[in-house]
């Protein structure tokens, strides 16, 4: 069991604060928890089903408690931005809030663990110089330090492949979420920093959950729909983990087994892989059940020609390819087997027919060595070949998060190359 320390003051002064507000706190406790930071650990012994917060729907922070002629100023926005920009710039208006602003991680605290706040030179392509293993020499794509499904794709140009960001990307996204909100603030605070409203932003981001408004007159779309909860948001993320559930009355949170003491207490924030824990959330998990890796961008751009695009659309198996632990995902076995079978060979294989075909089997095995796994386990050798070289554009913190994860990756495409090369029945290759 990791070692646990008690947590600063302003944690003491928040949980205080917190019980005036009405949330209900039985056998838990927040705690500084070695290598993880802070979470939730048992006080006592607590068996499952117990209730062990529960927080009221008036001690909740949500759109609807920001005042009525602020929130007027912010046409268009999201209800993120909003809930930032009123924790940032809301002047005495927040400081009801002020005790549990002060147990919020701190813009530090986020510059080492969120990507979007990482160095330019890790968010960014590289001059790529190859890896001594898998490369002579430079290679024509540039390479970039982040893991491809947080910020950027593989295309196909003319002459050769390469990465570059592209809006399927988590970063991506997540960018342009912000940019838009800024854009909208920042006319109505030109005097304040992007900095301290990015930080808010973050704030909400990493602490949200998700709630309906009950009986609200607008119709809020699915990522509108959040609010930020006292002391649960100290628990920590695990694939699996107390029973949070949420109704007009507020949340609850209940423990789903027994705990001993110290022992830490987690939720679960929905069944995420890894590289989107880490772009929103900035951290992985070191066993994570959900985890996958994002196949699309190998079957994009001139990959594949118009007619197998056309083909696997019709019969509905156009995109969603991912790899996990068992080897890539049906649907990609599908698009591989598009490649390599003849029209009428095909219509059989997607009417059930097994084909037995050794010859082909042989060929879809290749495809998919050496269009995607051997392509995807070169690049996680170049990023972590540059990521472990001795230098001082890149923060320790990051640096040791993205070695942890290229190395994930590099596994992940390990387990998958041994399952495609099996020839028996764990796939249809």
């Amino acid at each position: 069991m990791a070692q646990i320390n008690r947590p600063g003051r302003q944690h003491e002064v928040f949980v205080a604060w917190a019980k005036t507000q009405g949330v209900k706190i039985d056998g838990v406790k927040p705690a500084e928890i070695q290598g993880r930071g802070l979470g939730i650990v048992a006080q006592r012994r607590i068996e499952a089903g117990e209730q062990l917060v529960k927080v009221p729907a008036s001690a909740l922070l949500t759109v609807d408690s920001v005042p009525d002629d602020f929130a007027a100023l912010h046409k268009g926005i999201t209800v993120h931005g909003l809930l930032a920009s009123f924790l940032a710039f809301g002047g005495v208006e927040t400081s009801h809030y002020a005790p549990w602003k002060a147990s919020w991680p701190s813009l530090q605290d986020f510059q080492k663990s969120m990507p979007i706040l990482w160095p330019a030179v890790m968010r960014e392509p590289l001059e790529n110089s190859g890896h001594p293993i898998s490369s002579s020499g430079p290679r024509d794509e540039p390479l970039l330090l982040l893991p491809p499904a947080i910020g950027g794709r593989r295309v196909d140009g003319r002459r050769h492949e390469f990465w570059t960001p592209g809006d399927d990307a988590l970063l991506f996204r997540q960018e342009k979420k912000l940019e838009a909100d800024w854009e909208i603030v920042s006319k109505l605070f030109p005097s304040q920093t992007l900095q301290e409203y990015t930080y808010y932003w973050l704030v909400v981001n990493t602490r949200s959950f998700y709630f309906e408004l009950f009986g609200a007159s607008i119709r809020q779309s699915k990522d509108d729909r959040m609010v930020l909860c006292p002391f649960v948001d100290y628990f920590n993320h695990n694939d699996h983990g107390c029973d949070v559930v949420f109704d007009e009355k507020g949340y609850t949170v209940t423990s789903e087994r027994a705990y001993d003491v110290g022992e830490e207490i987690y939720t679960s924030y929905g069944s995420h892989a890894n590289d989107f824990l880490l772009c929103e959330y900035g951290f992985i998990l070191e066993h994570n059940k959900y985890d996958c890796l994002p196949l699309d961008n190998f079957f994009s751009g001139h990959s594949i020609n118009a007619n197998t695009r056309k083909s696997l659309q019709n019969a509905g198996y156009l995109g969603n390819y991912t790899l996990d632990s068992n080897g890539v995902c049906f649907r990609t076995h599908v698009a591989i087997r598009r490649q390599t079978l003849s029209t009428y060979w095909w219509k059989k294989f997607m009417a059930g027919v097994k084909i037995d075909d050794k010859d082909a089997r042989i060929d879809a095995r290749v495809l998919l060595q050496n269009k995607i796994l051997l392509p995807y386990a070169d690049k996680a050798e170049e990023a972590l070949y540059c990521l472990e070289r001795p230098r001082n554009d890149i923060p320790s913190g990051p640096k040791d998060t993205l070695v942890k994860r290229w190395r994930q990756i590099k596994e992940m495409i390990r387990q998958a190359s041994e399952i495609a090369a099996t020839d028996g029945a764990k796939t249809p290759l």
